[in-house]
């Protein structure tokens, strides 16, 4: 069991999130802080008791809180405590943090926050490396996506939303897979069903749209694999979308077409008579026997030749997602999977940390605390690879259970950057989602509205009646605040 005392000022989430980085619950520590702010000066005095060992760090920050935002300085307090914790904690396992202390799955909202609080950029480097303790590899990393993010939510049009879409259906799960998906062997059955309460949720959602003045400017449908529709209900969800709504400002209509093995000629040439304008074919990785392994029913041939399919067809913006991290991959066999993207030269190219479901997962072996080390240079070489070849880092986000705390990042071809992707990493527009475990933000100034559908294909059916009274909801949030 691990049990965090703090006296002082509390920050059990963030605690608790750093000491299930070092220990398993299963072990007996107790983890007593202490702090202190007085003339200027934050204390942190963390005690661990262990095995019978006793491991301390006492931690001292000039920080002049005056003028600066309650927000700041929370953010400031909670570093010392994270950072006094782990220094403590570093004296019994060793483990390497690039990220540091930081919390949070968006440093690069971070950067802007502090940009907003007056700080230079020097300042801000500063910041990460003497509070968090960020690596100047990742501080440079923040940078370049924050300076890229402010230019595209610069662009939010004035009382735009954007819509998802969820497909929640995919070929087989993945073994890492943590998204919302059902495998159709099993839930295939339920598509047809599913596809119909679809189209009336689409109707509806324009109810909302046009009775909150608004108007569409991004549209993704997402999943799972959306392209394990057939490409028959991909048109009656396309020419619903068309009657309902009007797109004629729409910027970007994006499909995840996702796994090579479900993408067809004839899918994708509905998607484009429809002004789809992005998609995404996703490898994952170009190993064949990793492909195998993580329960991926399709080879790197079949890879390269949706992706000229797709190119013939003329998609002039296509994402591919890789993973780093993925099982008995050598950081050599990740370098020649991103090689063989790069040599494609698709548009965005997003290369994600493995997840895995919980940290206990990874910390407690040598081998496993390896790993950490072994992606950090997968993901060094991408930062080197991507600029070399003329990609921009533009929208990243951390998974509180990735080895490491590292990082999934978009890059971009000059032109290429998806707003949408920003837009629900930074929570700047609202996003109205429709379909299986879609999560709508609503954004209300400076407070953000969630509403969820439901995950699962067989209760978003059954309940129906409840996803269309959660559309009246979201238009009384939007019209009344």
């Amino acid at each position: 069991m691990i049990l965090v005392i703090q006296n002082g000022y509390r920050c059990d989430y963030e605690m608790k999130l750093f000491a299930g980085l070092f220990f398993d619950e299963s072990e007996d520590v107790v983890i007593t802080q202490n702090f202190s702010y007085e003339n200027n000066v934050i204390n942190t005095y963390t005690e661990i008791i262990f095995e019978n060992n006793i491991y301390y760090e006492d931690y001292y920050f000039s920080f002049d809180a005056d003028g600066k935002s309650q927000k700041l300085k929370k953010k400031i307090f909670i570093a010392a405590c994270t950072k006094s914790l782990s220094h403590a904690a570093l004296k019994i396992r060793k483990i390497n943090f690039s990220w540091g202390v930081m919390c949070g799955i968006r440093p690069a909202k971070n950067v802007r926050e502090l940009a907003e609080e007056g700080f230079s950029e020097e300042q801000i480097r500063d910041i990460f490396k003497n509070v968090y303790e960020v690596s100047d590899e990742k501080t440079e990393l923040a940078l370049n996506v924050a300076e890229n993010e402010k230019m595209l939510l610069a662009d939010i049009g004035k009382n735009s939303v954007s819509l998802y879409i969820g497909i929640p259906f995919c070929p087989t799960r993945c073994v890492y897979c943590s998204f919302v998906s059902t495998d159709i062997r099993v839930s295939g059955k339920y598509m047809a069903g599913f596809v119909e309460k679809l189209l009336l949720e689409i109707e509806k959602t324009a109810e909302v749209v046009r009775k909150t003045g608004s108007y569409v400017e991004n549209v993704y449908i997402g999943g799972g694999t959306p392209t394990t529709l057939s490409a028959e209900q991909f048109e009656m969800i396309f020419e619903k979308l068309y009657s309902c709504f009007s797109l004629e400002k729409i910027k970007e209509f994006t499909v995840e077409a996702g796994r090579p093995d479900t993408i067809t000629e004839e899918k994708l040439r509905v998607m484009k008579k429809y002004g789809v304008n992005r998609i995404s074919v996703n490898p994952q990785t170009m190993q064949d026997k990793t492909l195998e392994k993580i329960g991926r029913r399709h080879t790197s041939d079949m890879i390269l030749n949706a992706y000229k399919t797709a190119r013939e067809i003329g998609f002039d913006v296509i994402n591919m997602d890789l993973i780093a991290g993925l099982p008995d991959e050598t950081p050599e066999m990740f370098y020649d999977t991103l090689d063989k993207i790069t040599e494609l030269d698709p548009e965005n190219i997003t290369v994600h940390s493995l997840c895995l479901k919980r940290a206990a997962d990874f910390k407690m072996t040598d081998n496993e605390l390896a790993k950490s080390d072994i992606m950090n240079k997968m993901l060094s070489y991408t930062q080197k690879k991507m600029k070399e070849k003329g990609y921009e880092p533009y929208y990243m986000y951390r998974q509180k259970n990735s080895s490491g705390n590292l990082e999934n990042v978009g890059y971009s071809k000059p032109g290429c950057m998806s707003a949408y992707n920003v837009n629900i990493m930074e929570e700047k527009q609202t996003i109205i989602a429709m379909g299986g475990g879609g999560s709508t933000k609503l954004i209300i100034g400076d407070r953000i509205e969630r509403v969820f559908n439901f995950k699962d294909p067989l209760e978003y059916i059954r309940r129906f009646d409840d996803i269309l009274r959660k559309k009246d909801e979201i238009a009384e949030i939007l019209l009344n605040g």
